[in-house]
């Protein structure tokens, strides 16, 4: 299938831009919006569609190879990638953490199986090291989609804004490819809120980038990763409340409960306009 065709077919692209209006913005004198990628696709929502676009045109150029790449027994990228394994008829390979799990250990993994994706299953020794299992020659994709290729398909995000000029972008911070690319292509301020204490890995991502100018905020992590918090959880049921969007206490949950907390804190100047980027997230499968 044709890239261009599926988006145009299958995908909502441009996403909206959806502006927030609360008393709490009013009195700092700001103005929030956010891109609202989440609503690009149930399954490959936000910036996994961004990031692993172009790993499809780079498959398509090489049929023969499969499409590789690392995961958790519940992890969004990877299914995005079964998911877009099977749409676009490449194959694909899942290296899960946890020599004990098997296909039918869990939702997920029993829906990337039926996907055609082939799984591997190792140690978690292992896949620290980022051992893989598979010798045949290969498209490896870095876990969480963190490349040079997975930045260069933000820059259809970022050419998303052309009418659309805010004087800051917020986003999320895993891998930091989303705030990584965003910043590569938009040059003005970007603020990445980390949901995990992986400063110095990201901070590496921009030195072999040759990239700085990005504010990395390390305030909201709040622990240990993905655990969840009952200040988070109640943030999100009230912004879901507030707003009719949904956001996940992982990602965008931190992501948001920062950028109220900064605007709070008279973090931004009076004027700024500023635009969360919504990176979407998936339900688990029935």
């Amino acid at each position: 299938m044709d890239i261009h065709l599926f988006e145009s077919k299958t995908l909502q692209l441009p996403s909206p831009i959806q502006e927030l209006n609360i008393s709490q913005f009013k009195e700092a004198n700001v103005r929030v919006f956010v891109k609202r990628d989440d609503l690009i696709h149930p399954i490959i929502s936000g910036n996994k569609w961004r990031k692993l676009r172009e790993y499809i045109r780079l498959a398509k150029e090489f049929p023969q190879l499969p499409l590789v790449s690392f995961g958790g027994a519940y992890s969004n990228h990877l299914y995005a990638l079964a998911y877009i394994g099977h749409e676009f008829k490449i194959p694909t390979m899942g290296i899960i953490r946890g020599k004990e799990l098997n296909k039918s250990s869990n939702p997920f993994l029993e829906q990337m199986f039926n996907w055609g994706m082939e799984l591997h299953f190792i140690s978690r020794e292992d896949y620290k090291e980022k051992i893989s299992p598979i010798k045949r020659d290969s498209i490896l994709i870095p876990e969480g989609g963190y490349s040079e290729i997975g930045i260069n398909g933000i820059q259809n995000l970022v050419s998303e804004l052309e009418n659309f000029n805010p004087s800051h972008i917020v986003t999320a911070v895993g891998t930091g490819t989303t705030a990584l690319g965003i910043h590569k292509y938009w040059k003005k301020p970007v603020i990445g809120i980390l949901t995990l204490n992986n400063l110095a890995e990201i901070q590496q991502h921009e030195e072999e980038l040759n990239s700085s100018g990005i504010t990395w905020k390390t305030d909201y992590i709040m622990g240990k990763y993905a655990k969840e918090t009952p200040i988070i959880n109640d943030f999100c049921q009230s912004f879901e409340e507030q707003h009719q969007i949904k956001i996940e206490p992982i990602y965008t949950g931190r992501m948001f409960y920062g950028l109220y907390d900064m605007i709070a804190k008279k973090a931004f100047p009076e004027g700024s306009t500023i635009l969360a980027i919504h990176t979407g997230g998936i339900k688990l499968p029935n």
